[in-house]
């Protein structure tokens, strides 16, 4: 798999896998320091709908412009809804702190380079996809019920067509199998949609039953026509490193999010330099 490096900005920073670098697609998977939030939210928190203050979220929003060179008013989300809708962007719009408005979906496409996509999470898995030949990206919130579902997949259907070949993918932090337990009726409808043979890959008992999302998302991607060596993970679970990333298991609803974000290329020449600076820094 493809390795994984820390970009630093001033006091942000994020995480990026050379595979999607390579193919020329700006994205990342965001830490949370070096934003404005307090308290259970501190302190780059990307929402407010568990209560952080909005003025605050905003700035996070500012703050990760500035550092990443991305554009304001040209982003694409989702209201996100633990489903399976796929939204194809062609258009952005400024950041905001509650997302109303937004599509009820858990899956974006674009090919827009005008467009940056955008999901949240605290514990979920962030796919990040690119199809290089077409100049498009997805971005895709799975968690166990998008995951059961297949969203992966659709939005690989949806960048790419039926064939998953050429397409690469970036799976970035999320609640690993060490600390992600389900009940029985959750390895139950795994085992109804995907068969004994999956279930055994990416579930272990421990006391209750232990889900790999990683492991299940990957496997799926697989199974749809994407190429091993072309699929790239973060190694890291939210829920263990409470100095990097916010978890729902771990803290409970009163917690922040962070931010996955993908662009297909890069849109001024001179965004490109300060990208290409930064990652020297």
């Amino acid at each position: 798999m493809s390795a994984v490096r820390e970009l630093r900005r001033g006091r942000l920073s994020w995480l990026e896998l050379d595979n999607l670098r390579a193919c020329g697609v700006r994205h990342g998977f965001t830490q949370r320091y070096g934003g404005t939030s307090r308290g259970a939210f501190s302190s780059l928190n990307f929402t407010s709908r568990q209560g952080d203050e909005p003025g605050r979220v905003l700035e996070n929003w500012r703050r990760l412009e500035a550092a990443a060179a991305l554009s304001p008013r040209r982003w694409a989300l989702v209201s996100q809804v633990h489903g399976t809708a796929v939204v194809r962007a062609g258009t952005g719009r400024d950041a905001c702190h509650h997302r109303s408005g937004c599509s009820a979906a858990d899956a974006l496409v674009t090919s827009s380079r005008e467009v940056t996509l955008g999901v949240l999470t605290a514990d979920c898995l962030a796919v990040i996809m690119a199809a290089p030949e077409v100049g498009a990206v997805a971005a895709v919130h799975a968690g166990w019920r998008g995951t059961l579902e297949g969203i992966a997949p659709r939005a690989l259907r949806s960048l790419a067509g039926e064939a998953g070949a050429g397409v690469k993918a970036g799976l970035g932090p999320c609640i690993g199998m060490c600390c992600y337990e389900v009940g029985d009726e959750v390895h139950e409808r795994f085992r109804e949609k995907w068969g004994k043979e999956y279930v055994g890959k990416v579930f272990r008992r421990r006391r209750g039953w232990r889900l790999d999302l990683q492991k299940a998302n990957l496997l799926q991607l697989l199974e749809a026509g994407v190429k091993e060596k072309d699929i790239a993970a973060v190694p890291l679970c939210t829920s263990c490193r409470r100095d990097l990333f916010f978890s729902h298991r771990r803290d409970g609803e009163r917690t922040g999010r962070m931010l996955a974000f993908a662009v297909p290329k890069d849109f001024r020449e001179q965004e490109e330099e300060r990208w290409a600076e930064t990652g020297r820094r």
